[in-house]
């Protein structure tokens, strides 16, 4: 069977939780299955009890042999901007770029991660994101044990911002992406992204409700700013309330486009 047919496995791995969905591909595409484990990690920066949850569920065949796309927790990805620089020409240059950035901010650890720079259109900034390259050694070896073939890994906030990027404002605006353990958010000028917040957070999600509408006054008081629009899990948006009109809950769900899409409304229906 030609890969270009076979079916496709979307899987959300965090700290908290994996999610998993499969599309059965054809003339008429269809999600035949979803799933969704608790994971119980003391410690959320240890990735191996959600990959051993993983290799639990693809146990059961149901999961086996097909095309696999991972969206992986913010909580293990590390973001910045990259100014666009008329004199980096080469894609090689550009990445090397993108790893100086994250040094001066994140220090020399990065050197053990894997760093990808997201498209951008010319003269535009762009995301630069970074995963544990150990970890994704390990996800590509796991998925290879049950024929699944790897064809992309991405951040959660770069699925949950294309799942929502057609609901979102032309002018500025905050998106916020609240995930496993981590706040992860973009400020969007004309639709092309020139900061990036990203921040660990605790079980008091009281905290990051604060954090998000502080996030939100300041966006209020300076005009150019917009508004900040919240995608997370419906629990949360119950507990923020409506005390804060600078918020924008993203809660009646774009139509999935693809699986990654359809993994990232998964992952907040499991929460």
């Amino acid at each position: 069977m030609s890969p270009l047919w076979r079916d496709e496995v979307g899987i959300f791995v965090g700290p908290g939780k994996v999610v998993l969905a499969r599309m059965r591909r054809g003339i008429r595409p269809a999600c035949v299955a979803e799933q969704g484990v608790s994971v119980d990690s003391p410690h959320a920066g240890n990735w191996l009890p959600a990959l051993a949850a993983l290799k639990e569920q693809l146990d059961n065949k149901l999961w086996q042999n097909a095309n696999a796309r991972i969206v992986l927790s913010d909580h293990w990805t590390r973001y910045a901007v990259l100014p666009w620089a008329p004199q980096l020409t080469q894609v090689a240059e550009r990445l090397a770029h993108a790893r100086l950035i994250l040094a001066q901010i994140y220090g020399n650890s990065i050197e053990q991660w894997t760093v990808r720079v997201c498209d951008s259109p010319p003269h535009a900034p762009a995301v630069i994101s970074a995963v544990p390259t150990d970890l994704l050694q390990q996800l590509t070896e796991a998925l290879g044990n049950y024929r699944l073939r790897l064809v992309s890994v991405q951040p959660h906030l770069i699925v949950a911002y294309n799942a929502w990027r057609d609901h979102l404002p032309d002018t500025a605006a905050w998106f916020a992406s609240v995930d496993d353990g981590s706040l992860a958010a973009m400020h969007l000028t004309n639709g092309r992204c020139d900061r990036v917040r990203s921040v660990r957070i605790s079980d008091d999600w009281t905290v990051e409700i604060r954090r998000i509408q502080t996030m939100g006054r300041l966006a209020q008081n300076r005009a150019a700013e917009g508004r900040v629009y919240v995608d997370a899990p419906p629990w949360l948006r119950a507990v923020a309330g409506k005390s804060d009109s600078a918020l924008e809950w993203l809660d009646d769900g774009p139509v999935p486009q693809n699986i990654a899409d359809k993994v990232s409304l998964l992952k907040g229906m499991y929460s």
